[in-house]
């Protein structure tokens, strides 16, 4: 749980309706009793880093997803694929198990689309292995269970797409499934013959790629350089509050990291996003194109401060329960081109002090300098804010 929501929840409360996003109101409602546990993101960041050092040491083509999932080229492998999937499958999910405690399902399949449906289809800790065998009018699907594992194995991809719910498809989501419905498209087979010129019409190009990931023909392939990142973002949940420092102050937060983030890549931004959930869980948002790319956190503040009052001016003093910044429209950084109105030493000082800030994080964490209205304040003070104060903290030598 975090701020009053659900972001992870167990199988079996999910068996009883309880899903992430869920108000934490909601959800005791439907299982009164159930343990509630707070976030820790330090322990699932280490959780993680655990996995992918196995991955990575089974598979040297290795692309992460998100911080819990990630595609193998099993091509890689020293000797190449396995001549038995599901056995390699069984050993490489009981080691996991075994060195962090932590169970996870395996989708085997031609295609990265293929391979996430394959993943969702035996959870928790089921292992699908979908082979492409497109002249197979009657597919074979055969149960077996190895090493007290279930193990789904589909001599025809005909047999599992129409096994699987239109809406069991990443990109077939809850705007577009009443579409697709309405045409008669009910399995993930119908999709993949559907007209595609009609998906497209409802899926844009989207539609196009997954029809052919979903007949076992590759659009995208696994890689371990991906493509600069064209935003980043970052919120926060928390208890019902109103104090705009608190508020305030998480912002600030948002942005020290954001840059960070932004600069590791080499990037600059164009524009900025400020959202505000109130205790309704109704969402408030303020954007501002910027004049030009801007790369420091002194050079953004002044836009991020008049979203966050915008904000403010929106809400009416209500409670908030989430905050978030997003940076867009990233370039890759360049020379600043000054404006015949502007001081170009202001510019020069405001990045040498970002530079600075970078090699204090990067030597010594994120927190060892944070500016003083970052510090998280406790709700009802009266203290002004403060734009442009740091403080720094101390460490050991």
């Amino acid at each position: 749980m975090g701020g009053g929501i659900i972001i992870a929840a167990s199988y079996e409360a999910k068996a009883f309706g309880v899903h992430t996003g869920m108000r934490l109101s909601e959800a005791r409602k439907l299982v009164p009793g159930a343990i509630e546990r707070a976030v820790d993101f330090r322990e699932t960041g280490l959780a993680s880093e655990q996995i992918e050092t196995i991955l990575q040491g089974t598979c040297p083509l290795l692309e992460q997803m998100s911080i819990d999932e990630w595609y193998m080229d099993l091509r890689s492998i020293i000797g190449g694929v396995p001549v038995n999937l599901s056995a390699w499958a069984t050993s490489l999910r009981e080691r996991i198990l075994r060195k962090t405690g932590l169970s996870m399902s395996v989708g085997i399949a031609p295609t990265k689309l293929l391979a996430k449906m394959a993943s969702e289809y035996r959870k928790p800790g089921g292992v699908t292995a979908i082979q492409r065998i497109m002249n197979q009018e009657s597919g074979i699907m055969e149960k077996r269970k190895i090493h007290n594992s279930y193990f789904i194995i589909h001599d025809s991809l005909k047999s599992f797409l129409r096994d699987r719910p239109a809406a069991a498809i990443p990109g077939i989501g809850r705007q577009t499934e009443p579409k697709v419905a309405a045409r008669g498209w009910k399995t993930a087979w119908d999709i993949a013959n559907a007209p595609t010129e009609e998906l497209v019409n409802i899926l844009g190009r989207p539609g196009r790629e997954m029809q052919s990931e979903l007949l076992g023909r590759p659009v995208a392939t696994i890689t371990t350089d991906p493509a600069p990142p064209k935003s980043v973002s970052r919120a926060r949940s928390f208890w019902k509050n109103r104090d705009r420092n608190f508020l305030w102050a998480h912002l600030l937060r948002h942005l020290e990291y954001l840059v960070l983030k932004m600069r590791r890549e080499g990037m600059m931004c164009r524009g900025i996003s400020v959202w505000l959930r109130d205790g309704e869980y109704r969402f408030h948002n303020a954007n501002r194109s910027l004049p030009q790319a801007f790369a420091t956190e002194d050079q953004l503040l002044p836009f991020v401060r008049k979203c966050f009052q915008e904000i403010l001016a929106i809400n009416n003093q209500q409670q908030a329960t989430q905050i978030g910044l997003a940076l867009w429209r990233l370039t890759s950084s360049a020379p600043c081109q000054y404006s015949l109105f502007e001081d170009p030493l202001r510019h020069e000082r405001s990045d040498n002090v970002q530079k600075a800030i970078d090699t204090l994080h990067e030597q010594f964490g994120r927190n060892a300098v944070t500016r003083a209205s970052a510090l998280e304040v406790k709700s009802g003070t009266q203290r002004g804010l403060n734009f442009s104060t740091y403080e720094l903290r101390s460490w050991g030598s």
